[in-house]
């Protein structure tokens, strides 16, 4: 744990954040910070004599102990601490087990330039990657045109399904509602999550029924989890199919300011692909219920003519 701080108040100091503390963390890789806990805890326990299993045991102490610092020291929700949790765990454990091993031997001298050069790894880390950028692709079949569906991706009314994601009923903001200033480029649309939580956007390319892109230009301030990552463009994009129905695409593009970004890219996915599905499932209910309609109108309009004649 001590370790840990240590490593953070160094990065503290050659780079500041202006204030945030969680934005702290994720600048030195978070698989850098635990498994230095690891190393120390075992250099600390090293006149123990821990069995393999002690050492576990002790290992999960610290790792309750990290998440309490988590979320009471760097005030992190329960969504990121549930999502640091493995890549905590994991860590605390491998520093452990290793320096069980490497420190069984009287290596005085070892043991005083291991610290140094394993915290200046963790403080120069961040000079050494480059950004990461991705995007997220869902998609959805809709039984309908796509001139009947394009109406429901330029706008829709809240959704009132309760989300069934695990991290939606967690507390992890989800979309409600999406408003649309006008069908041109340079209109403005808001895209509305719970919690109040607002992503402004601007269109950039409008072509009806097919693509709709939009530049995400202003983010929520600090809402749980997105804090940590940039989404900065989303697209909406209709196919027609042979059958009459078409397919719905939906779109983000980000970047990622928290390494490992194997691990966090791999969480992005997951959740932007919730998000894109709960909006896409809402413009399917919509356009097949409309199309339904009118397909049930057809026939009562031509009953309605021959009683007539």
């Amino acid at each position: 744990m001590l370790c840990g701080l240590a490593c953070l108040l160094a990065v503290y100091a050659v780079y500041p954040q202006n204030g945030s503390a969680a934005g702290y963390i994720t600048l030195p890789s978070l698989a850098l910070i635990p498994v230095a806990i690891g190393l120390v805890a075992a250099w600390v326990w090293r006149p123990l004599k821990l069995s393999l299993g002690r050492t576990l045991l002790y290992s999960m102490v610290c790792f309750g102990a990290s998440l309490a610092a988590a979320a009471l020291i760097f005030r992190e929700g329960l969504i990121c601490v549930i999502i640091l949790s493995p890549i905590l765990l994991l860590g605390i454990v491998a520093g452990a087990l290793t320096g069980r091993i490497w420190f069984r031997r009287d290596r005085t001298r070892v043991y005083l330039w291991v610290a140094p050069v394993f915290a200046g790894i963790v403080v120069a880390e961040p000079t050494w990657r480059d950004s990461h950028h991705s995007v997220v692709t869902d998609e959805l079949r809709i039984a309908a045109p796509p001139a009947r569906v394009w109406p429901h991706v330029l706008a829709f009314r809240p959704i009132v399904e309760t989300p069934g994601y695990w991290l939606f009923r967690l507390g992890l903001p989800y979309p409600t509602e999406t408003t649309n200033g006008g069908d041109f480029v340079g209109a403005d649309r808001a895209c509305r999550f719970s919690g109040d939580a607002v992503f402004k956007e601007r269109i950039v390319e409008f072509a009806p029924p097919q693509r709709l892109t939009f530049d995400i230009l202003e983010s929520p301030p600090e809402p749980e989890l997105l804090g940590h990552l940039e989404a900065y463009r989303g697209q909406f994009e209709l196919r027609a199919n042979a059958d009459g129905t078409s397919t719905l695409l939906g779109r983000t593009w980000y970047s990622l300011q928290v390494r490992p970004a194997f691990y966090f890219d791999w969480w992005t996915h997951a959740i932007f692909s919730e998000v894109h599905l709960r909006v896409m499932r809402n413009v399917k209910r919509l356009t097949e219920i409309e199309a339904e309609a009118a397909r049930t109108a057809g026939p009562i309009a031509e009953g309605a003519q021959g009683v007539r004649r």
